[in-house]
């Protein structure tokens, strides 16, 4: 796996541990391994706090433990020995921290891969960093910034994302994202879809159930191949365009115009 050396700066507050990191605009030349292992017998869950770096979640058929392993950076090497990957169980919960100094001056992050059993439940606490999920059972993920990746997921996926391009495919049952910047790829969805987005397109493709955009802010949407109907209940700035689409098609409000669709088998309402 790569080491991310990109410099940041912010303070990550991880929920899940209370961990408290400031990372100032200093290099990222120091790395070792880090790894853990859980026993996942019994298990229904497993919570993922992220901090700084890539994530890499997998499920596996079959597998009887969750396996992490992944490569520690820092700007210095006193900072790096406190960069660690920290396991636990807590009932049927399992608990998977990237946890770092309290607070230092300089740079560090933890980029790692996990694999699961694939009818864990997961849930994700991530600061900063690419993430990529699969083949998990369901997902609930808390994002600041950086690319999301998510197929496969059997469940429901409820993402909170700050900014960041987020793409999902393959997933199960429903989706729910509220969204800061960037753009929303949905492709292969079985449920019902509600989003919340600040700024960036929205395309969704192949989706079985309805589709509800709350409030958009700035971008296009565009919505082809949907089993229910579609709802846009307020929209900013950008087009909208629908097309082949079971149910109905509404938009309540709309800040620019340039609404088209075609192929709707519902009814259509949109503002003069």
């Amino acid at each position: 796996m790569a080491t991310r050396t990109t410099l940041v700066v912010a303070a990550l507050a991880a929920s899940t541990f209370g961990c408290h990191v400031v990372v100032a605009d200093i290099g990222c030349g120091h790395t070792a391994p880090r790894e853990a292992t859980l026993d996942a017998a019994g298990a229904t869950r497993l919570v993922i706090d992220a901090g700084a770096g890539s994530l890499d979640v997998h499920g596996v058929s079959g597998a009887a433990e969750v396996r992490a392993s992944g490569t520690a950076c820092a700007s210095r090497e006193s900072i790096l020995d406190q960069v660690r990957l920290v396991a636990e169980r807590r009932g049927d919960a399992l608990y998977l921290e990237a946890r770092f100094p309290e607070r230092f001056s300089g740079n560090a992050a933890l980029d790692f891969e996990v694999e699961v059993p694939a009818g864990l439940a997961v849930e994700i606490e991530d600061g900063s960093g690419p993430i990529t999920v699969r083949g998990v059972a369901s997902l609930s993920l808390r994002d600041g910034s950086g690319e999301i990746e998510v197929s496969d997921v059997r469940g429901a996926v409820t993402i909170e994302d700050g900014s960041g391009e987020i793409e999902l495919l393959g997933i199960g049952g429903t989706v729910a994202i509220e969204d800061g910047s960037g753009a929303i790829d949905l492709r292969g969805i079985g449920g019902r879809i509600t989003i919340e987005d600040g700024s960036g397109e929205i395309t969704i493709r192949d989706a079985d159930g309805d589709v509800i955009v709350d409030e958009d802010g700035s971008g296009s949407i565009e919505v082809t191949g949907v089993g229910g109907s579609v709802l846009v209940r307020e929209d900013g700035s950008g087009s909208i365009r629908v097309e082949d689409v079971r149910g109905d098609f509404t938009v309540e409000r709309d800040g620019s115009g340039g609404i088209s669709s075609a192929d709707v088998g519902g009814r259509v309402s949109i503002p003069d």
